[in-house]
């Protein structure tokens, strides 16, 4: 995996995260890339930092590693909120632990889990009421479906995957033009 593979990886999976859009983004990297997209990440972590932009694996199995782009103001908000600290105390989270705390339980809870846990999606920024309502009705029954399934707000939420998508375009095409992931953040 070379620069211009990694960054339009990247752009395609976590634009709207990297520009601050969006909490988080969560990447599955096959292990027959790891070690060049670790070592990639290494080298564009201080740009990533300087941003504001953290990296943390979540977990790994025999094919891929899960890693999740986060914006950690932005996440630490959005997981206070009242539904979704209701939501993370139903499944074993800290009260009021930091964010660092709770990331350390996803990791764990991962690890452990015979399937992935559904309350990820408040980590990576959905409303707590569709992920509420993901777990209530098994997956079935939501409104509509996008980037997650939706179960409230319908038509905003659509309006919000208009513009990950459209984020998503433009960012890519900014990176085939010749602009890099760098140059990019930087540019927001």
């Amino acid at each position: 995996m070379g620069n211009k593979q990694f960054e339009h990886f990247l752009g395609t999976h976590c634009a709207p995260t990297l520009v601050g859009l969006k909490a988080a983004s969560l990447l599955a990297v096959h292990k027959t890339d790891r070690e060049d997209f670790l070592q990639l990440l290494e080298e564009y972590k201080p740009c990533f930092h300087c941003r504001g932009i953290s990296v943390l694996q979540l977990g790994e199995n025999e094919s891929s590693i899960l890693m999740l782009f986060f914006r950690p103001e932005i996440l630490a908000r959005q997981l206070q909120r009242s539904l979704a600290s209701q939501l993370l105390q139903q499944f074993g989270y800290p009260a009021e632990g930091r964010l660092v705390e709770k990331l350390s339980f996803l990791q764990e809870r991962i690890r452990i889990k015979d399937s992935f846990p559904h309350e990820i999606g408040l980590f990576l920024g959905y409303p707590p009421e569709d992920v509420h309502g993901f777990i209530e009705n098994k997956g079935r029954e939501f409104a509509y479906s996008g980037y997650w399934k939706v179960y409230a707000n319908e038509e905003r939420t659509r309006e919000l995957f208009q513009l990950y998508t459209e984020c998503t375009r433009e960012f890519c095409t900014q990176l085939q033009t010749g602009s890099s992931i760098c140059d990019l953040l930087h540019a927001f």
